[in-house]
């Protein structure tokens, strides 16, 4: 039996099922449907560093990469970026702290955007603390690429 993936858009979870699936192929005919758009992704996790640029790429998309919090700090405030792909598992740092420590800078609190959990923890593990730390939406590791830019266009057109 597979893997299943999930994601969260307004405090709704949603698994990739037969449906989504089937969206996936649409998605996947269509590179510029993150055309222009500015991520940063911060995982500690080469493998899904380098997956994660890959499929945003292929999409259009403008990818950062960071390899721990404390580097994706300093990135967020060095780069405009659109949303943000947050790993929460890190050393020293991880995700959550890491993601109040974005929204004390002074460039969120000019332009808020959204931040992502990009996890492999279930959400019912993360759902409290996703809501306390005020993170906009979840996507479960692994992913298809269609509920990534899917959630990420979701997120993106929320903010508007």
């Amino acid at each position: 039996m597979g893997a299943r993936s999930y994601f969260l858009l307004n405090d709704e979870i949603t698994s990739t099922d037969e449906v989504f699936v089937d969206k996936s192929q649409e998605v996947s005919g269509n590179a510029d449907l993150l055309k222009g758009v500015k991520i940063l992704v911060i995982d500690d996790n080469p493998i899904n560093l380098s997956v994660a640029e890959k499929t945003l790429s292929k999409f259009g998309a403008v990818s950062y990469k960071s390899y721990s919090a404390k580097d994706g700090i300093k990135q967020f405030v060095s780069n405009q970026v659109d949303i943000v792909l947050m790993d929460l598992h890190m050393p020293l740092i991880d995700g959550f702290e890491a993601t109040k420590l974005i929204k004390q800078t002074k460039e969120f609190q000019n332009n808020p955007i959204p931040i992502l959990a990009y996890t492999t923890y279930s959400y019912s593990e993360v759902k409290e603390a996703i809501k306390k730390y005020g993170l906009d939406g979840y996507i479960g590791k692994p992913f298809t690429q269609a509920h990534v830019v899917e959630t990420i266009i979701a997120s993106i057109q929320r903010k508007k």
